[in-house]
């Protein structure tokens, strides 16, 4: 096929030189010369406007999904590693389920996961704060100033929603409250919300 089409550019070239029209002699390859060049150009017109197979889209990688909270210890939940400060005492199980308490100096770490919706234990917090997301999961967080307490404590909390029916509720205080206990309790929370999505 490509003898042929060489055969006939040769052609075109050698008559454009002398200026002549190009007629193909018709004899014993004429025939055939032209049924070639036709289906040569018919097949690259239908090579030229056939579209490239698009590249499949590549997977996506699966949200992570919740871990089975009945087999979580949540005081395994933080590590010691996830405090400035080396731990006071071990963690300590608080009485409800799914709920730890954490101890350094000068500061107290507890968290709980409760069965109740985001705006429901906002509500049950009761303090003024602000949204923002943790991991990708909504959550709000706020701080409490205790003046009363002898000495003074700052008390900051973060609710994260898990699920539509299930939070975590992240306490972090310190006594005295000259620190950016809110920071505590979210960087915290980050670390919990890792630790529970697999």
């Amino acid at each position: 096929m490509n003898r042929l089409l060489g055969i006939v550019v040769l052609r075109l070239r050698s008559a454009a030189d002398r200026r002549q029209p190009v007629v193909p002699e018709v004899g014993q390859h004429g025939e055939g010369l032209v049924k070639h060049l036709w289906i040569a150009l018919t097949l690259m017109t239908v090579a030229a406007c056939t579209p490239t197979p698009s590249a499949a889209p590549a997977p996506t990688s699966a949200a992570p999904k919740l871990r089975d909270l009945a087999a979580v210890d949540a005081c395994t939940l933080l590590v010691a590693s996830d405090f400035a400060k080396p731990l006071t005492k071990a963690p300590e199980p608080l009485s409800s389920p799914l709920s730890c308490r954490w101890a350094i100096e000068a500061q107290t770490v507890w968290m709980s996961i409760e069965n109740e919706s985001l705006e429901e234990a906002k509500a049950r917090v009761g303090r003024e704060g602000s949204e923002l997301k943790v991991e990708g999961h909504q959550a709000w967080w706020g701080v409490q100033f205790e003046s009363s307490d002898d000495p003074p404590t700052s008390t900051g909390v973060v609710v994260t929603e898990l699920a539509p029916d299930r939070v975590l509720v992240m306490h972090a205080s310190r006594t005295p409250p000259n620190y950016d206990i809110g920071m505590v309790a979210r960087t915290r929370s980050v670390a919990v919300v890792q630790r529970l999505f697999s």
